[in-house]
């Protein structure tokens, strides 16, 4: 919220209410149902180049426990975070 500027838009699928608000930021909450042929549909997407994401962290599995903690709010890289799979 603190990297949004005055009259910007926070799009959420995580709460109906983020915290904390602020008087000129809006925010809107949506319902996203998550389908096999959505998912593939932005796999495409993002194969393509037409999607990006930001990763910020990336952990190996092992270290999903860790990973909760930094959705908690514990300290991280900005961006996504990444839990990696060994092939």
């Amino acid at each position: 919220m603190a990297a949004l500027k005055p009259g910007r838009k926070l799009v959420t699928v995580v709460t109906e209410h983020p915290a904390p608000k602020r008087a000129d930021v809006q925010t809107v909450f949506f319902y996203a149902e998550v389908t096999t042929a959505r998912l593939r549909r932005l796999t495409d997407m993002f194969e393509g180049g037409k999607l990006s994401a930001r990763v910020g962290s990336v952990l190996p599995l092992d270290q999903a426990r860790r990973a909760h903690e930094m959705l908690a709010g514990a300290p991280h890289e900005p961006g996504k975070i990444v839990l990696r799979m060994k092939p």
